[in-house]
C-alpha cells in the first residue's frame, strides 16, 4: 500500500474548507486540483496521491505536481495555473488590429486575400491567407455569407412584388 503524503497544510485548508472551495469551483480543471486536495486532507479516509490519481483518472504524477504547486504557494498557484502556452504574439500592435476591425466593420474586405493585401500595403506585416482564418474570428470579423436563394427563384417576379404589387391580377 502507498504511504501517505505529507504535505503542510495551512490553517485556513481544512478538509470542510477544501470541499467547499471544490463545490464552489466553476471552471473544471481547477475543481478537479480542488477535489484532489480535499481528497487528500483526509488521511484518516486512506486517500494516497495513487488512490486520489485513480479515482479522478489522472496520473499520479500530476497529482505530486499539483502537491508541489501547493506546498510552494498554498491554493492560488492551484488555481491560478493554466493549461498550454502564451502563445506566439500577434504581428499586429493592439492599435493596427482596431484599425483592422474599423476596416471590415466599413465593409472594406470581401476576400481574405482582400484583408491580406490591406494589411500588408498599410502595416508592411504578411500573412499568409491560411493564418487569416485564425487572426479574423479572434478579432471577432466573421466572413461575410451570401442569404440563400433557391435555384428556382425568379428574380424579375421578386424584384415586381418589392415594388408592391405579386404580379398577379
Amino acid at each position: 500500500m502507498a504511504r501517505p503524503a505529507v504535505i503542510p497544510w495551512a490553517e485556513a485548508d481544512t478538509a470542510e474548507a477544501l470541499h467547499q472551495r471544490y463545490l464552489a469551483e466553476a471552471d473544471g480543471i481547477v475543481r478537479t486540483r480542488l477535489h484532489a486536495l480535499w481528497r487528500l486532507r483526509q488521511p484518516e479516509a486512506g486517500w494516497t496521491p495513487t488512490t486520489v490519481a485513480v479515482t479522478l483518472g489522472v496520473h499520479r504524477s500530476t497529482v505530486q505536481l499539483w502537491l508541489k504547486w501547493y506546498r510552494e504557494g498554498g491554493l492560488a498557484p492551484i488555481c491560478a495555473r493554466r493549461r498550454g502556452g502564451v502563445g506566439k504574439p500577434s504581428y499586429l500592435t493592439p492599435v493596427q488590429q482596431e484599425a483592422l476591425v474599423a476596416e471590415a466593420a466599413r465593409g472594406g474586405f470581401a476576400t481574405a486575400q482582400a484583408v491580406r493585401d490591406w494589411i500588408e500595403d498599410r502595416f508592411g506585416v504578411v500573412y499568409s491567407v491560411g493564418s487569416l482564418y485564425t487572426l479574423l474570428p479572434r478579432l471577432g470579423i466573421r466572413r461575410k455569407r451570401p442569404r440563400p436563394r433557391h435555384p428556382k427563384a425568379d428574380p424579375q417576379a421578386r424584384a415586381s412584388w418589392q415594388k408592391g404589387g405579386s404580379g398577379r391580377g
